[in-house]
């Protein structure tokens, strides 16, 4: 299954014919026994260090199974095999849907979507390019540009509105997604009772409950501190999503030389360890419940001490990410096309197609990174669409080269023979946007045809593309009277959580 030698390796492991959807890529860092290394270590954390959870109902559920639990301490160690048992328990395969049928994702080996990221609290205005705290209505609008960007597989919600009370805030960027695409869509509920509401109002818009198990339109994050360290109302948040069946995406953000060790390696196994400890915890709950490997393990900077998303260190962990869950044979989800950078610039450039390409070439299912600057605190109209070009060069590469008798062209280059050409060949106008990618914002002008049209930049032309869409396209609209119910059940809860 893995290579042996402790090198970057990429191997397309299937001709691609015509038809054939994506082929699995395998770049690797690490091998086979340097797996079984971080599994063996990552066991023994949550064996003899284990994890903390102040959440009664969590501590019962490992109790019943036979796990060490400190109720006085909230500490819990689980046992290998538990873990191995949950592990096998979890399926390999999570199917996520859309409101739509041509946006259904299949989370298995080899398939790759690329997808928005938050949780922003400001965003970069499309007119004047200053930041400005984020709105209902921008989280509204930058929704509407990704559900009509080609690229955009599906939408982790954006931006955490600064207009609404904080105490129900995660429902309110659930109810705005709900309302403003079509396509997938994944948000965090920080606790048992929201996590309740957000399951009511995605069956509201799925068609029922039985309909939303069927066909899950919406992923609940569940976010884990490190180190080893699991908040109350997010594990309750876990527990009733995991009860109902719903795909939960939980997932650790250690930072290498902070909360967790400064070497990769070190933080690859305390990573490791939260995500299994949340996965056994899933399982115990319903062993059939959907689970998504996540990882936003990344560094900080050695000089400054800030957190770091577009150097080579984060691309780099998420090849460890992808080859961790292979190893379990689960799905997973990660950051990319991320970046460090304050603006829509150059050095966002060259981050965010790093951070994109690496992760997708070791075949990580989701993708998640659209959309966000500055170490993703900053929301941008416009980086959506220049992000959605870069995914579009990826999805290209992905695909690999077509090999077949067709494509090897044979038969034309007899036919055309010497000093012919192939512009009007049959065979060309056939081929021609299966094989060549054709960009929507990059500009492959001349240079004098680029300076008579204006001499626009990238980031021009990506603000014209952006408000365009504001104003010309509209997502496929819920009914009036589920969007109401689904605002009722928001406005009871805020009633009784802000005082």
């Amino acid at each position: 299954m893995f290579h042996n030698e402790n090198v970057i390796n990429i191997v397309n492991s299937t001709p691609l014919r015509v038809g054939d959807p994506m082929r699995p890529t395998k770049l690797k860092v690490l091998s086979d026994d340097e797996l079984y290394s971080i599994h063996l270590r990552s066991v023994e954390v949550l064996e003899e260090v284990g994890v903390k959870i102040p959440s009664e109902t969590a501590l019962k559920l490992f109790d019943e199974v036979g796990a060490e639990v400190d109720y006085k301490n909230q500490i819990v160690r689980i046992p290998q095999y538990l873990i191995e048992e949950c592990i096998r328990k979890t399926p390999h395969k999570v199917t996520l849907y859309g409101r739509k049928p041509n946006y259904k994702l299949v989370l298995e080996k080899g398939k790759v979507y690329f997808g928005t990221v938050g949780f922003a609290t400001r965003i970069m205005d499309l007119e004047t390019g200053e930041y400005r705290p984020l709105l209902q209505e921008d989280l509204a609008q930058i929704t509407k540009i990704a559900d009509a960007m080609e690229n955009v597989d599906f939408q982790l919600i954006m931006g955490q509105p600064m207009d609404v009370p904080m105490e129900v805030s995660d429902l309110y960027q659930i109810l705005i997604a709900l309302q403003n695409t079509s396509k997938h869509r994944s948000g965090q509920a920080l606790d048992r009772e929201k996590a309740k509401i957000a399951i009511k109002m995605a069956s509201l818009a799925a068609g029922g409950e039985e309909e939303l198990k069927k066909k899950p339109i919406i992923t609940l994050i569940i976010c884990l501190n490190s180190p080893l360290y699991y908040d109350e109302n997010l594990m309750e948040a876990l527990i009733e999503a995991s009860r109902f069946g719903l795909p939960v995406w939980s997932e650790s953000g250690p930072m290498a030389g902070a909360n967790a060790p400064v070497t990769l390696a070190g933080t690859i196994v305390l990573n490791n360890a939260e995500v299994l400890g949340a996965l056994v915890l899933s399982k115990l709950v319903n062993p059939n419940s959907p689970f998504i490997y996540g990882s936003w393990a990344r560094s900080i900077d050695m000089k400054s001490g800030s957190v770091v998303f577009g150097g080579p260190e984060f691309p780099l962990l998420k090849i460890c990410t992808v080859q961790l869950a292979e190893y379990y044979k689960v799905p997973c989800g990660a950051g990319g096309v991320l970046c460090d950078s304050k603006t829509c610039d150059a050095q966002a450039g060259y981050e965010k197609m790093v951070t994109a390409l690496i992760p997708a070439l070791a075949g990580l299912n989701l993708v998640t990174g659209i959309g966000l600057v500055a170490s993703e605190s900053i929301a941008s109209p416009q980086q959506i669409v220049i992000d959605d070009e870069i995914c579009g060069i990826i999805k290209r590469l992905l695909e690999g080269v077509y090999v077949d008798e067709e494509a090897l062209a044979l038969d034309v280059i007899k036919e055309v023979g010497m000093e012919g050409n192939f512009i009007s060949h049959k065979h060309t106008i056939k081929y021609a946007l299966r094989e060549h990618w054709l960009p929507k914002l990059s500009d492959r002008r001349s240079p004098d045809v680029w300076i008579e049209a204006g001499k626009k930049t990238a980031i021009e032309r990506a603000k014209e593309i952006a408000k365009k869409v504001l104003e010309t396209h509209q997502p496929e609209p819920l009914p009036k009277d589920i969007v109401e119910e689904m605002k009722k059940l928001v406005e009871e809860l805020k009633k009784i959580q802000v005082k």
